[in-house]
């Protein structure tokens, strides 16, 4: 009998030790700090808020501004090509200035014309300051030049009327940006492209083959 009584008195120990241990589990996990904000937080976001919104932005091409530089050292007569170092080098820098300014407007221009207009508004305003930033440049350059014969100050002269022409077209592009007007040339941009084009064409013929460093 004493056996008995030992016995349940044991298995009724156990258990009170087990429900102690489980009400104090159960206690412990409703007063961890932030539990429940931490679940309303997780039931509150969205999974569509975790996706990072991207937008399409097509960079510059890269343009063969060395090969234009080759074509008008070619160009240039005999004696011009033996000018002083400096003056050539110089004429070769704003060569190199003038193409990558040229080419990049007449990029945007054609991006501005087509039916859908530029791909990304905020990138297009972004390369506009960049390209007209190239023709600062090169503006200020043109006037800092030294002495030049007569084919390199010509040449150099059809690039500063470009660059007025061009200045004006991106201008107004950047101002229909600034208005949130889809970018687009306006008809003096657009008639003045043509006197663009022919102030080119000299620059843009056929010389004969040149071997020449560029310096």
């Amino acid at each position: 009998m004493a056996f008995s009584t030992s016995f349940v008195l044991s298995k009724a120990s156990a258990a009170l030790r087990a429900l102690a241990l489980a009400t104090l589990g159960t206690l412990g996990t409703q007063c961890q700090p932030g539990a429940p904000a931490e679940q309303a937080a997780k039931q509150a976001i969205s999974p569509d808020s975790l996706k990072l919104e991207t937008a399409v932005a097509t960079p510059l091409p890269k343009f063969d501004v060395e090969s234009h530089i080759m074509r008008q050292l070619a160009l240039l007569p005999a004696a011009e090509r033996q000018t002083a170092p400096e003056a050539m080098h110089r004429y070769q820098q704003l060569t190199r200035r003038f193409w990558l300014a040229e080419y990049s407007t007449e990029h945007l221009l054609k991006q501005a014309q087509t039916p859908s207009g530029p791909p990304d508004a905020a990138v297009f305003e972004q390369q506009l300051s960049l390209i007209q930033s190239h023709w600062r440049v090169l503006r200020e350059g043109l006037s800092q030049r030294p002495p030049m014969p007569a084919t390199m100050t010509d040449h150099l002269a059809r690039m500063q009327q470009v660059e007025r022409y061009q200045q004006g077209a991106l201008a107004d592009l950047q101002a229909d940006c600034a208005a949130s007007r889809p970018p687009q040339p306006d008809a003096t941009t657009l008639a003045h492209q043509p006197a663009v084009q022919k102030l080119l064409a000299p620059l843009l013929r056929e010389p004969a083959p040149l071997k020449m460093q560029l310096r």
